[in-house]
């Protein structure tokens, strides 16, 4: 099968081929997703509306068999999985039956995928500092947390640069390790065929 992601951030869209190499999925994943002008807190049938106009025609092109949505969920208070199912549903009305759509959503943000993973971030000691911070807050709930405010707080730089440390953290971040701290970035892996690893190698990678 293959798969093409679409992605509506400038730093998804630079950072995302550094990591998707190293997904452990049986399956084709074009390395390079689409960027598409999606709008997160937008209605489900407008994320749709564009996602449809600008950036299906091109996927269909390249031959995929699934459409992957990555869309930030925000500060929406909606239920996750009620709104993946409505943006789902109005995609596929829009879709070619024959190609397969799946939507994730990033809780709350990419920040939080990206934290997901404190020993990346200690494999960057010229960009960040007192990681401990961070993995304190996100062991088992990357999910949960102020990702953005805590990267800018141990940012070695005065500034925090969303698309240049979305880069460089995805060259070091390990699948196996974020899974373990967030679930919407699991819910990724599972949309993607990969497998979850057995209770053993989830505690070893605990332990890393």
């Amino acid at each position: 099968m293959k798969i093409g992601l679409i992605v509506e951030g400038d730093a998804e869209y630079h950072a995302l081929p550094n990591l998707l190499p190293r997904v452990a999925s049986p399956h084709t994943i074009l390395r390079q997703p689409l960027r598409c002008p999606v709008q997160p807190l937008s209605p489900p049938a407008l994320i749709a509306h564009v996602a449809a106009t600008k950036s299906f025609p091109i996927l269909i092109a390249k031959g995929v068999d699934l459409i992957v949505l990555l869309i930030d969920k925000e500060t929406r208070p909606d239920c996750t999985i009620e709104l993946v199912q409505e943006i789902e549903r109005e995609a596929r009305s829009r879709l070619d039956k024959k190609v397969d759509l799946r939507v994730v959503l990033k809780v709350t943000k990419l920040e939080n995928w990206l934290i997901a993973d404190p020993q990346a971030l200690r494999d960057l000691p010229g960009l960040f500092k007192d990681v401990e911070r961070i993995e304190k807050q996100v062991a088992g709930r990357a999910d949960a947390v102020d990702a953005h405010g805590l990267l800018k707080t141990c940012s070695r730089k005065p500034s925090y640069d969303k698309k240049t440390g979305a880069i460089e953290i995805c060259k070091k971040l390990d699948p196996e390790r974020a899974r373990q701290n967030s679930r919407s970035f699991r819910k990724l892996l599972k949309t993607l065929g990969c497998a979850e690893p057995p209770a053993e190698a989830r505690g070893r990678s605990r332990r890393r």
